[in-house]
């Protein structure tokens, strides 16, 4: 048995508001998964077909070509009696597929945020007279997107002398700006009619999840569910190989990056990792030897932060994003910082508000061993 400790304590109910076209509709329930950056955020809305605005007939719904959905969750004061103004705006996005179900009555709404307008656009285009804020900028009012962007200095010209092949191939909108955003050390992501491309912010207080056993026998714990798993083949030493072909030297060369889990820590008394090291092998063209060993580095930070991961149910508010750090208390072994990579919140009309949360952590017991 857990005791259950809220992490928002209040005395307020949430309530919930859902426009489809800028019309407030009745719902049944709905769920928003707000995912790790350079990811689009999804929503899935089930509503009656019954007791809507008589302009929503089925016939309606057959001839639409495009469903804006906008997801208001909170607190407010007065449960009985609220407007959007006291609530605040989970999503807002486009609807991907419609589902009319008529033996059941409803209809199924599901689809992206705005930044599916920039994943849905190939380009070809070249920026060499560009700096990385300015393409945000433009691609943002392409899309008629406001930019929230930090003014960067570097010409793109220098990336493409450094990484031809990955500006100069087609791909969307969103990958080029997730490659630039990577480059600059940014973070990149769309927040309602918003374009965000700005420096990451490490300065915001962890959100705390406290767990406290001492009793032994009723556990204390502010959710509802909270487990751990960890990777057994990434507890292993980790090598990762980066093999490329510079152009301008006419030479082909391998680097290669390698976790270790270092052997003089607080766990050194607990039993270490056996077996071979598992071997990661990467093809990069036009690298210089300096960027293949940055990109093996990466690709091996990539691939070890992923050895544990946090699976948790809370009550929902609306503080926690993927943007947050998850910082675990009281378990002992698993005491440390995790990053959510999905926080999927869901409501049902007359029910409960909560949230799932999944979470990886950067391994802290391996160190970058460059070779």
């Amino acid at each position: 048995m857990i005791n259950e400790l809220p992490i928002q304590p209040t005395a307020r109910q949430p309530r919930g508001i859902v426009l489809v076209n800028s019309m407030q509709v009745a719902w049944i329930d709905w769920e928003v998964n707000n995912n790790g950056f350079y990811q689009a955020d999804t929503f899935n809305v089930t509503l009656p077909i019954s007791g809507q605005d008589p302009e929503m007939t089925l016939s309606w719904w057959a001839e639409q070509t495009a469903l804006n959905v906008e997801i208001f969750v909170g607190f407010p004061a007065n449960t009985d009696k609220f407007t959007i103004g006291d609530l605040g705006k989970l999503i807002e996005g486009q609807t991907d597929d419609l589902t009319i179900d008529l033996v059941a009555r409803t209809v199924r709404l599901s689809g992206r945020d705005f930044t599916a307008r920039l994943i849905d656009t190939k380009t070809t285009h070249k920026w060499q007279n560009k700096t990385a804020s300015g393409i945000a900028i433009a691609i943002a009012k392409s899309h008629d997107l406001t930019p929230i962007v930090t003014a960067t200095k570097k010409k793109t010209g220098k990336y493409y002398q450094l990484d031809h092949a990955k500006l100069t191939n087609q791909q969307s909108e969103w990958d080029l700006l997730t490659y630039l955003a990577h480059e600059e050390g940014f973070q990149v992501y769309v927040k309602g009619l918003e374009l965000h491309f700005e420096p990451k912010d490490d300065s915001t207080d962890p959100y705390v999840l406290q767990w406290d056993d001492v009793t032994n026998a009723h556990p204390t714990f502010n959710g509802m569910q909270l487990s751990f798993s960890r990777n057994l083949t990434l507890a292993k030493d980790v090598i990762v190989k980066v093999r490329s072909w510079n152009q301008k030297q006419k030479k082909g060369f391998t680097k290669i990056a390698k976790a270790t889990h270092n052997k003089d820590t607080v766990l050194k008394g607990a039993a270490q990792p056996t077996g071979e090291a598992q071997v990661y092998s990467y093809v990069v063209p036009n690298l210089t030897p300096e960027q293949a060993l940055q990109k093996a580095q990466a690709l091996l930070k990539n691939i070890t932060q992923h050895e544990m991961k946090l699976s948790a149910t809370l009550p929902a508010d609306n503080i926690l994003t993927p943007q947050c750090i998850l910082q675990v208390k009281g378990t002992g072994a698993y005491d440390q910082d995790y990053y959510p990579d999905s926080v999927i919140r869901r409501m049902t009309f007359g029910g409960g508000y909560v949230m799932d949360v999944t979470a990886k952590n950067h391994n802290v017991e391996s160190t970058v061993m460059p070779q």
